[in-house]
């Protein structure tokens, strides 16, 4: 995971995502970040952990399914 502070564009190559969506997701405010004047956007260690954290989808079928619902 990340250690420090990143932009827009060091956050989608982390993901593995286009910078795009990354935009898209600051503009709808889906994902949290932080605003250094009128157009500087960082996302904290904090954040980013967040954003990791509202993607992870459960098992539900399979091996290991039995397992997430103990």
């Amino acid at each position: 995971m990340a250690q420090r502070h990143l932009n827009r564009k060091e956050l989608a190559e982390y993901l593995g995502v286009s910078e795009r969506f990354v935009e898209e997701r600051v503009q709808s405010r889906e994902w949290p970040f932080t605003r250094h004047g009128e157009r500087l956007v960082r996302f904290s260690p904090a954040d980013i952990r967040q954003i990791e954290e509202s993607g992870r989808q459960p098992a539900l079928n399979g091996p290991l399914a039995s397992r997430s619902a103990a």
